[in-house]
């Protein structure tokens, strides 16, 4: 056998090894700079006013994805009038090792939530679902879109058959238009209630005010406070069940 044979015969051998031994490598990077990251957040702020921890973690999706699972995976931090708290049996977060602009999200168990209303009062809510996705867009450095979807929850005070709520930021960056949505909503223990449904659209004028905070640099109560003192509107509109008051429910948030 000549020697351009034997060349043509193993360089595309060579080269599929040289290409999946620089898929090792750079998945190996990749995952232990994240590795290296989160360790440096845990019980610490992630972003300001906002704190994560958990109670363990692992790492996995070679060759192309990046999977972290935690199991008592918590956020602490100040909302716009008050603390505020969730915590998670088990929590999942997928994104791919290039050119990641997506992250998925996951949640199963029991969830935790505490929050502080617009009344000032502290609020308590333990619920679990059967499903609970989520998936968050970056682009132009900072946060420009996030979907979140809860499938039949339940608790001692209510079931739901779905929930939904979803942000976008305009591509002009003037407004934030959101989506508050809940489907098949009765009272536990009361199978023959009607059940109702909510939807309300709202769009959150003067939005670049938010921009630090979607980029993370500010914290919640910070660009709450910049957005209504810059005469930041909350616009309602496509509202259904208006007796669910759905304004009221935004303005926990601002």
């Amino acid at each position: 056998m000549s020697y351009s044979s034997r060349f043509w015969l193993f360089a595309p051998l060579c080269m599929l090894l040289g290409l999946a031994a620089w898929v090792g490598v750079h998945w190996w990077n990749a995952a232990s700079a994240l590795d290296r990251k989160l360790d440096s957040m845990k019980g610490r702020e992630a972003i300001p006013g906002m704190a994560i921890d958990w109670h363990s973690k692992t790492l996995s999706g070679f060759p192309f994805r990046l999977d972290t699972v935690f199991t008592g995976f918590s956020i602490k931090g100040t909302g716009a009038h008050g603390p505020f708290a969730w915590r998670s049996e088990r929590f999942a977060f997928h994104a791919l090792t290039y050119g990641a602009a997506k992250t998925v999200y996951e949640a199963a168990g029991p969830q935790q939530l505490a929050w502080t209303g617009g009344d000032g009062k502290a609020h308590k809510f333990t619920f679990l679902p059967a499903a609970l996705h989520a998936s968050s867009v970056l682009s132009g450095g900072g946060l420009s879109r996030f979907d979140l979807d809860i499938a039949a929850a339940g608790s001692r005070n209510f079931i739901a058959g779905r929930f939904q709520f979803h942000m976008r930021r305009d591509p002009d960056g003037r407004n934030l238009d959101l989506m508050l949505r809940a489907d098949s909503v009765r009272p536990a223990g009361t199978h023959g209630a009607p059940a109702k449904n909510m939807q309300a659209y709202v769009s959150l004028t003067n939005a670049s005010v938010f921009a630090p905070l979607l980029r993370g640099e500010v914290s919640w109560p910070d660009a709450a406070r910049a957005w209504r003192s810059g005469g930041g509107v909350a616009k309602l509109s496509q509202v259904t069940a208006p007796e669910w008051s759905p304004d009221r429910l935004l303005s926990s948030l601002y």
